[in-house]
């Protein structure tokens, strides 16, 4: 019997809604299997993140509050005393770029940081405040350095301009607790600072004084060999020129005449006028020569003065050596120097150290302490936060080994 097309049988899929229809149940089934996880482990949940939460946050709140305290440094006002030439000596052998000044730019900025650091002076601080870490004080400078590294400029010289660059504040922040000891940490840390520190900026400027009077020193030695042969030669022409006016008569002694080419052209002049001439060569040549023997002999007293100085902080650098005792000892030392120039030298030298003292006080000697805030709030919803999550991880874990 034939069968019909509409009779053929063939498989009924399955309407469209009804998955939808029971990807939702599963989906509600699985949802209240998470909430009856939870459920269930309520008690398990609670006790491991709130109230381990609330605890840390009594605890911070009933901990010991940090204060600081900010001391403020005008390090570019100096120009009373900023006195900046292209030659770094004048004729007296001083450094134009004095100790007197902070000239705070940004390597100069990271060598007082490194050298404040450093375990050499840290461990000064900590022979005065034991238990206390140095590293609780920060500097901060105003306005901030350029970061180079971030900048798109690559011309040399604007880049130089841009490190050479002055900051007008230096901000210093201490803090400690309790707010007691505050006063005691501060004085300690503004002593340091202001009067150690500057120690080793004289060690540096006295380093390279000898330098430069190593250098000026060198100068001279090798020059002095071109000026004395150069005041040979004029010897000789001066005895020849005499030579030849001797052998000629007086009466045709005027009438005689050397010839010199001058600029392309052909001059004349008489042996008496060349005579002279060469004589006032010779002699400028001769105090030229004595003139930097002497000034040879003056940096080379510099140098010895210089060195007596780095040998006194040398031997000091690792107590509590601070620059008022330095400006006492270079009083004394005017005593024992007889020439002028010298003294002269310390006497300036010494109203530059008294210049580093003045301006290294703060503009307000007793700022504000100001409490630190301990973020006590956020600190404590972010231990729930993690605390919660891994209670909550905890609980399945366990509810899936139960059902295993």
């Amino acid at each position: 019997m034939a069968v019909s097309q509409n009779d053929t049988p063939r498989s009924q899929p399955v309407p469209t809604d009804a998955q939808e229809r029971e990807k939702i149940y599963e989906d509600e089934i699985n949802l209240m299997d998470y909430f009856r996880v939870l459920w269930k482990r309520k008690s398990l949940i609670l006790l491991g993140s709130v109230l381990p939460a609330f605890i840390v946050g009594l605890i911070l709140f009933f901990l010991p509050r940090n204060y600081k305290v900010t001391y403020v440094y005008d390090v570019k006002d100096q120009d009373a005393y900023d006195v900046k030439d292209q030659d770094a000596y004048d004729f007296k052998g001083q450094d134009a770029y004095d100790v007197s000044n902070w000239n705070l730019n940004q390597n100069n900025y990271k060598i007082l940081l490194g050298r404040f650091y450093s375990d050499e002076n840290t461990n000064k601080i900590k022979a005065k405040l034991q238990g206390y870490n140095p590293e609780a004080v920060n500097f901060e400078v105003s306005p901030s350095y350029m970061d180079l590294s971030k900048t798109k400029i690559t011309n040399p010289f604007e880049l130089e301009q841009i490190r050479q660059l002055e900051v007008q504040l230096l901000n210093m922040t201490i803090t400690g607790r309790p707010k007691n000891n505050i006063s005691k940490i501060s004085s300690v840390i503004r002593d340091n600072f202001e009067n150690i520190m500057p120690v080793y900026m004289v060690q540096n400027q006295l380093s390279s004084s000898a330098r430069a009077c190593r250098g000026k020193m060198a100068s001279i030695e090798e020059n002095k060999f071109n000026q004395e042969l150069v005041l040979k030669t004029s010897k000789a022409v001066l005895a020849k020129l005499k030579s030849i006016k001797t052998k000629t008569s007086d009466t045709r002694q005027t009438n005689i005449a050397l010839q010199f080419d001058i600029s392309g052209k052909t001059e004349y002049l008489p042996v008496e006028y060349q005579i002279q001439a060469t004589e006032s060569k010779t002699v400028q040549l001769e105090e030229q020569i004595a003139a930097n023997e002497e000034t040879y002999n003056h940096y080379k007293d510099l140098l010895a003065l210089n060195k007596k100085l780095l040998a006194e902080l040398k031997g000091k650098m690792s107590s509590q050596y601070t620059i008022q005792q330095f400006r006492l000892f270079l009083i004394d030392l005017i005593g024992g120097y007889e020439k002028e120039e010298l003294k002269d030298y310390l006497n300036s030298y010494i109203k530059k150290i008294e210049n580093r003292i003045s301006a290294s006080a703060p503009i307000m000697q007793k700022p504000r302490v100001y409490t630190l805030a301990r973020g006590t709030l956020k600190k404590t919803a972010i231990t729930f936060v993690m605390l919660l999550t891994t209670v909550t991880f905890v609980a399945f874990l366990l509810e899936s080994a139960q059902k295993s």
